[in-house]
């Protein structure tokens, strides 16, 4: 059934749609907001920006990584792994939505018609690479906090709890958005709050086990724990509102979504490294 959902999806329904503006808009040359407005234009420079900013991160946590003692260095390896994830999907997303999604609203624009329904399918079938990106990158985020906060410690079976409700969390997450429309909405609700699930076991693991853990290393690692846990259970908020927008508003402009998810990823996965790396003992 999801496999047949999938197929059906606006991810394939988009890409052919789509090709045939592509063509018809390549001669035109650089898009702009005259073309499609402006809040398609900032959702593509949120991409771009994205794009870039976790590249440059990939490199500086690289750079750093023997800066920091010898504790600190499979966090700050395993933020770098992250980080550089995310910049490839987000070079692949950028792609999709500066190949496709543009030259189908110029058109669309040019031609007076509608371009509701290009945002929607745009935005059902990029998601679907984003979650693509959460199932790897967001494990190795939460299993990052108990290595910091480690000490010498085994932190193995903390680690694990905390990748398993993760992948629920994902998992639940991704099922739940093949669902978009008004009349399947209780699925999605469904599915949601399985997800919702995962993500609480993990704020459980967080501010019990984990906390637990960090008394008994240094003051500064406890502060980077401390925030990049509190990270997880504030800005992590953007992503089930957006969840359940198609449900609660319907008629919102979903490339308000994108760029809030854009901006989103970029603090998620850079800034709490970033903040952690100020906090630690450099050598």
């Amino acid at each position: 059934m999801l496999f047949a959902s999938l197929m059906s999806s606006p991810m394939l329904a988009f890409a052919a749609d789509a090709a045939g503006a592509v063509t018809e808009s390549a001669s035109k040359g650089i898009i702009t907001a005259g073309d499609v407005g402006i809040m398609p234009i900032v959702v593509n420079f949120t991409f771009f920006i994205a794009y870039i900013s976790m590249g440059a991160a990939f490199v500086f946590f690289l750079v750093q990584r023997n800066s920091v003692h010898e504790e600190y260095r499979s966090a700050l390896t395993l933020s770098a792994i992250i980080v550089g994830i995310a910049a490839f999907h987000y070079f692949y997303m950028k792609g999709l939505y500066a190949d496709y999604t543009l030259p189908a609203l110029a058109e669309a624009t040019k031609n007076g018609t509608s371009t509701v329904e290009i945002i929607r399918d745009s935005f059902f079938g990029i998601i679907n690479y984003r979650y693509m990106d959460w199932l790897v990158t967001t494990p190795l985020l939460v299993a990052k906090i108990p290595m910091a906060a480690a000490h010498g410690k085994k932190v193995g079976k903390t680690v694990t709890y905390l990748i398993l409700f993760d992948l629920l969390m994902i998992v639940a997450g991704f099922i739940g958005e093949q669902y978009i429309e008004l009349s399947v909405m209780g699925s999605r609700l469904l599915w949601g709050t399985i997800s919702t699930v995962g993500y609480l076991g993990i704020v459980y693991i967080l501010f019990t086990s984990v906390k637990e853990m960090a008394k008994s290393a240094d003051a500064n690692a406890q502060m980077a724990v401390k925030w990049m846990s509190i990270f997880v259970i504030t800005t992590w908020g953007i992503y089930p509102i957006g969840y359940l927008v198609p449900w609660f508003a319907p008629g919102l402009d979903l490339n308000i979504v994108h760029a809030v998810y854009n901006i989103g990823d970029q603090f998620n996965k850079s800034l709490p490294v970033w903040f952690s790396i100020s906090r630690v003992e450099m050598h």
